[in-house]
């Protein structure tokens, strides 16, 4: 294998909606804005970037107007984790319940309880406008490549 040269950065992750302006206002309160929007000449199809301050991370929405009636998809938490697919989108803050009190009396969405994984980090949901998971993690964890944690629930 050659070695790497290039530096790979997250951009941006994309998402199909059913109300892109219920989108636009969620999205909005986690400090994304318009930058861009294109729509097809027979408005069956917009896309639009949203880009979030201070990360620059872009989310590209894609609203379909067929997509407008369509039922909302029925996830669980986790988003249906032993399924194939991407599961939710996370984000970091420094203070776990607060920033879910916040979130709360915002009345952005449905919240989960505050929990700690599997692998250790504390964390809860959000469900977007069109049932999506979105996880907020307090990751104080140190972990370093160099020494990976390996975790198990088999007993030794």
């Amino acid at each position: 294998m050659t070695a790497r040269t290039t530096v790979y950065q997250p951009h941006h992750t994309a998402f199909s909606v059913a109300d892109l302006d219920a989108s636009k206002a969620f999205y909005g309160y986690f400090g994304f804005s318009l930058i861009l929007e294109w729509t097809k000449q027979d408005k069956s199809l917009t896309i639009t970037h949203l880009q979030q301050e201070g990360s620059g991370y872009v989310l590209e929405l894609f609203h379909y107007a067929d997509n407008a009636a369509a039922p909302r998809p029925s996830f669980t938490v986790g988003n249906n984790l032993p399924e194939v697919g991407v599961k939710h989108l996370g984000f970091s803050v420094p203070d776990l319940a607060a920033a879910r009190e916040e979130i709360i009396a915002a009345g952005i969405g449905e919240v989960t309880q505050i929990a700690t994984g599997r692998t250790l980090v504390d964390y809860f949901f959000v469900i977007d406008p069109d049932g999506m998971y979105l996880e907020f993690v307090n990751d104080s964890r140190g972990l370093d490549p160099s020494a990976p944690l390996l975790l198990s629930d088999v007993p030794k």
